[in-house]
């Protein structure tokens, strides 16, 4: 009999991304391939990229624990309560053998809902600050995977284990010339800006100031966000709302990845050892995550004020100052590979 496996969360592709690389190694390791269900946010980014995937996917309502005032605080609750109540008509009707979320809030009460039913449930920590989501899960879950070392903030579950990013196929098999044929960029460096589903706003505009600067030595790749227009005219800039096919040929082109701190992009960076500079959303979880990098020498932190007052001198003594490939090397050092493989032997011990 195939696995029933439950996949949860999303919000942003950073929690779902490696829940699609653990189906697919799954798919490609198992006699027969795991029947999986996907259970997300109705308005986030996932379902397209589950969907794609061949992943079925059902939304459920959800809200968010805000930590300050907000007229939504007033609804959530309810919307958390319908979410909790479509999750139980789903895990009754997929009888799933084991639940995996990498976090976010849509994941929460499918895991409270699944802890009476005797579920096991396997929780995925990428960042080196736990956030509210993770820790309102970690009771109730079987087991912990985790990214960063060593971890803090967790008193349970007693079962963890560290795993290397959970990196997609098409991320492991990127060619650097697909990606400059895909993208028709000339034989020049490549400095990549990504900001990711929910933090490009702040970043457009603070590299609006350098597009023109850095096209000068690099060919300027920007993905600007959905729904989000270019910055510059400059020769030499491309600019790219949202990339949907061909994402690893285009990292695998770069020779350097400005970007946001989530830890699901710095695995695929790690992955293709990549030079990392690390601009945080101010006040999140990312700090840390970027501070913890640039610690350990393998990537660059450069906070969004910065950028955006010094970008240009910045960027003429970080070209003359770096070592290619140097902070590439020591990002796959801090962020080894396997994790697939390692998320997968535990979801597997914890569904027998």
């Amino acid at each position: 009999m195939p696995l029933r496996l439950l996949l949860t969360g999303g919000g942003s592709g950073g929690p779902t991304a490696p829940l699609i690389a653990l189906t697919q190694y799954l798919r490609l390791t198992l006699p027969e391939p795991p029947e999986v269900l996907f259970l997300g946010s109705e308005s986030g980014p996932e379902r397209q990229m589950v969907e794609k995937a061949g992943i079925a996917f059902e939304s459920i309502p959800s809200g968010k624990l805000r930590r300050y005032w907000s007229w939504e605080n007033l609804r959530d609750p309810l919307r958390i309560l319908q979410g909790a109540g479509i999750s139980a008509l789903w895990l009754r009707r997929f009888r799933p053998e084991v639940i995996v979320s990498a976090g976010s809030f849509v994941s929460v009460p499918v895991a409270w809902v699944a802890r009476p039913l005797g579920v096991p449930q396997v929780l995925l920590q990428m960042d080196v600050r736990p956030g509210l989501a993770n820790r309102l899960m970690a009771p109730v879950a079987t087991a912990l995977a985790h990214y960063p070392e060593p971890l803090q903030g967790f008193s349970r579950p007693a079962l963890k284990k560290r795993v290397g990013p959970v990196i997609r196929p098409e991320i492991l098999s990127s060619n650097a010339e697909a990606g400059r044929s895909r993208f028709q960029l000339p034989d020049r460096p490549v400095l990549l800006i990504t900001g990711g589903g929910q933090g490009a706003l702040g970043l457009n505009e603070a590299v609006r100031p350098w597009i023109s600067a850095w096209t000068q030595t690099h060919e300027v790749v920007h993905l600007t966000g959905a729904g989000k227009p270019p910055v510059s005219e400059a020769s030499g800039y491309h600019a790219f709302e949202f990339v949907h096919e061909g994402m690893g040929d285009l990292l695998a082109c770069a020779d350097v990845v400005l970007t946001r701190a989530g830890m699901g992009m710095l695995g695929e960076l790690a992955a293709l050892g990549k030079d990392a500079v690390l601009v945080p959303l101010p006040g999140s979880h990312q700090g840390d995550n970027a501070r913890w990098i640039a610690e350990k020498q393998a990537g660059v932190l450069l906070e969004q004020a910065e950028l955006q007052a010094h970008g240009g001198p910045w960027w003429s003594s970080f070209c003359q100052e770096r070592e290619p490939g140097q902070l590439g090397r020591r990002l796959m050092e801090v962020l080894p590979p396997g994790g697939a493989e390692s998320l997968a032997e535990l979801v597997l011990e914890c569904a027998r």
